[in-house]
């Protein structure tokens, strides 16, 4: 565990020394929010009745900063595998799957700072936690949640790589498919009718749905099932196989 704590706060630190870090996780969100409520607000707001299009939007930027800052940690596992810096770690008492697990767990810390800068921006667009104090700590349990899951899948994606285009190009289109087909940007029942069994069954929209639950107040126990299924699938699949082949390097 105190290799894993020093890994973590190793990541936390090469948080605020990455800009392209910076820049997904706070930056592009930010923007999607300003261009998405002045395009879709009032249709929106219209098909669900008048209900602020901020409250929908906030959690679901908050879901695609998490996604996409992954992509900065992803790539510079990729780089630590590529010049032997994984590789020199196995001369040390050192259990293999401590650098992995300290990355991943710094990328909660991601979460939490888009959590506040998102939330902070969004009660100028009529984003409120409406629900009270202790969903709203929940609300942020789940971001990091989320952040677990996709740190997971960036890592291990990152461990098959051949090369940084071969990484960031199969992410990015996974991680725009899982935002633009989830139940975040417009209800359900917009979609067309082919394509809502995939939104309903897009595991962004189980974590989207859920931070929307726990921000605007409804039942949680269904929707929190899933998340626990996504993550824990997420952290065993994913999180496992990457683990295994960065402790398999070299032998």
């Amino acid at each position: 565990m105190s290799a894993v704590l020093l890994f973590a706060g190793r990541a936390v630190r090469r948080i605020g020394r990455s800009p392209d870090v910076v820049v997904s996780t706070v930056i592009f969100p930010l923007l999607l929010l300003l261009t998405l409520h002045a395009v879709f607000s009032s249709a929106v707001e219209s098909f669900e009745g008048g209900a602020a299009y901020g409250q929908r939007l906030v959690p679901t930027l908050v879901f695609s900063g998490v996604m996409f800052g992954a992509i900065g940690t992803s790539t510079g596992i990729l780089t630590e595998l590529e010049n032997g810096w994984i590789d020199r770690l196995r001369s040390m008492p050192l259990n293999p799957f401590s650098p992995l697990a300290g990355t991943i767990l710094g990328e909660t810390v991601r979460a939490v700072v888009a959590v506040a800068v998102l939330a902070g921006v969004g009660y100028a667009f009529d984003f409120r936690f409406d629900a009270g104090v202790l969903p709203a700590i929940g609300f942020v349990i789940v971001a990091m949640l989320a952040a677990i899951s996709v740190g997971c899948v960036g890592a291990y994606l990152a461990t098959i790589a051949s090369s940084r285009e071969a990484l960031l190009g199969p992410l990015n289109a996974v991680f725009l498919l899982l935002l633009f087909l989830s139940r975040g940007m417009v209800p359900l029942e917009a979609y067309p009718g082919w394509v809502q069994p995939v939104v309903e069954h897009n595991p962004a929209t189980a974590y989207v749905g859920l931070l929307d639950r726990l921000a605007r107040g409804g039942a949680l126990w269904s929707s929190a099932l899933t998340v626990a299924a996504w993550t824990l699938g997420f952290v065993i699949v994913f999180g496992v196989l990457a683990g295994r082949r960065m402790a398999a390097r070299g032998e």
